[in-house]
């Protein structure tokens, strides 16, 4: 019997779970978070600023 409450248990939590995959809703994020913005800085910027700050504080 408990085996059996197991395995209904273990169903519920599967199905449970694959009910939550998918693209999601139209609009659910904003556009914003995909767009670059305009003055946002590049990943080699980034790197170069830190780099210089590094060097800035090991002087």
């Amino acid at each position: 019997m408990k085996y059996s409450l197991i395995a209904v248990a273990v169903v519920l939590l599967a199905i449970m779970l694959t009910g939550c995959k998918g693209e999601g809703k139209p609009g659910q994020y904003p556009p914003s978070l995909y767009q670059e913005r305009e003055g946002a800085l590049t990943d080699a910027e980034l790197e170069k600023n830190k780099k210089e700050a590094a060097g800035k504080d090991g002087k």
